[in-house]
């Protein structure tokens, strides 16, 4: 996720207020936070099962006295609950009930109980701040992620700065298996179990730390909305940490960004971005398309034409689809601005088709995927050694 060149923007209407969307009614059938204990449940796998994922947050710090390096625990407790109220739909705003529960992992690779649940304080000697396409391509770097079958690796560090802008965050996307039920867009293998030592890079999500931390005014980089009264808002800040976190997640579960992009081969990865073109490339009907170019292009004009005074939300809000319909931006797979709380239906079968059916990923599965058994425990070389990366 990119950052633009400004953080707030104030409303001059009053955001919308918590409404009822996909509120979930249909009784969940909870998952075991082991993952023993989800794979008990996989017969009764369907679209109300609720999936319970491990998270463990590797924080790269090198001083410990820098809250946006060493993150407090309870911020990022916090930012995760916040995530968790965004995934579970119909909080801030109609969205889809995905059945996703993040949960701070309890124990390490070892079974041993985790002094601090989900956290991972890792003091890094290498450059930093740090290149976040070095490290998500780098096989050096594999010795960070633990096993990505049982738990979801999040790297919080501060990104280098480039010319180009600066990142919010990273991530990979994940594969789908050849047959009937692979996913489009994804990256086809044959492999039905794949272990972390065949892994040429640290397959993850990787959030730039210093918007986790507090900006020089004191308050945090995210929307006052997760705190107030009825959920309701006067303000959106495009370097929302807890959206960023919400975005990235949603790629490492399957999601494309609803703008029209491409691929872009390079030598250490296949890397997305947003192309100068109106298509749907995110495989989801239900998310309109536009072109992220010539909204760019708009918005330049529009803040450099209108009064600060005159700033109107709903104006840089607005997109121009590709079948030139117009909408307000809710989607957490768009970049700023954007109100940044709403999964849609087809997203959400899109993210529980990757967890019932990709390897790589924890929790239970339809199809046996991601079971260590003589067939699938070969070879142990690097096997996937060239990411596909998306911002």
């Amino acid at each position: 996720m990119n950052k633009p060149y400004i953080y707030i923007l104030l409303l001059t209407s009053l955001l919308l207020a918590s409404c009822g969307g996909d509120d979930g009614l249909d009784s969940p059938k909870h998952a075991s936070s082991t993952a023993q204990g989800q794979e008990e449940m996989a017969e009764v796998i369907d679209s109300t099962y609720e999936y319970q994922l491990p998270i463990i947050f590797h924080v790269f710090y090198q001083d410990k006295d820098n809250a946006s390096q060493y993150i407090p625990a309870a911020r990022l407790k916090n930012l995760l609950s916040y995530v968790n109220q965004i995934y579970q739909g119909g909080i801030y705003g109609e969205s889809a009930n995905t059945h996703i529960r993040f949960e701070l992992a309890k124990r390490d690779e070892s079974g041993r109980t985790l002094p601090v649940p989900g956290v991972d304080y890792v003091y890094y000697s290498g450059e930093y701040p740090i290149d976040e396409v070095t490290f998500m391509s780098s096989k050096d770097h594999t010795k960070y992620i633990w096993d990505p079958n049982k738990y979801i690796n999040v790297m919080f560090y501060p990104f280098k700065k480039k010319d180009s802008g600066e990142v919010l965050g990273i991530s990979h996307m994940p594969f789908t298996v050849k047959g009937d039920k692979k996913l489009e867009g994804l990256e086809e293998i044959e492999d039905r179990y794949i272990s972390k030592k065949q892994l040429g890079f640290p397959l993850c999500s990787s959030i730039n730390s210093i918007y986790a931390g507090q900006s020089p005014s004191g308050e945090y980089y995210q929307s006052n909305r997760y705190t107030a009264i009825g959920h309701q808002t006067k303000s959106i800040v495009a370097s929302d940490v807890v959206v960023t976190l919400a975005h990235e997640l949603g790629h490492y579960l399957g999601l494309f960004h609803i703008f029209t992009e491409n691929i872009r081969n390079t030598h250490d990865a296949d890397i997305f971005n947003f192309a100068d073109s109106c298509a749907d490339t995110d495989y989801c009907n239900d998310t309109p398309s536009y072109n992220r170019s010539e909204y760019n292009a708009y918005l330049d004009h529009y803040l450099a034409t209108t009064q600060p005074e005159m700033l109107d939300v709903w104006d840089v809000l607005k997109r121009s689809a590709c079948d030139a319909s117009q909408f307000h931006s809710a989607n957490i797979m768009d970049y700023a601005f954007t109100l940044g709380y709403k999964i849609s239906k087809e997203q959400k079968a899109r993210m529980r088709h990757v967890l019932y059916y990709s390897p790589l990923i924890p929790g239970p599965k339809k199809n046996g995927i991601n079971k260590k058994t003589r067939a699938t425990n070969g070879s142990q070389d690097i096997i996937y050694s060239h990411p596909r990366l998306i911002r």
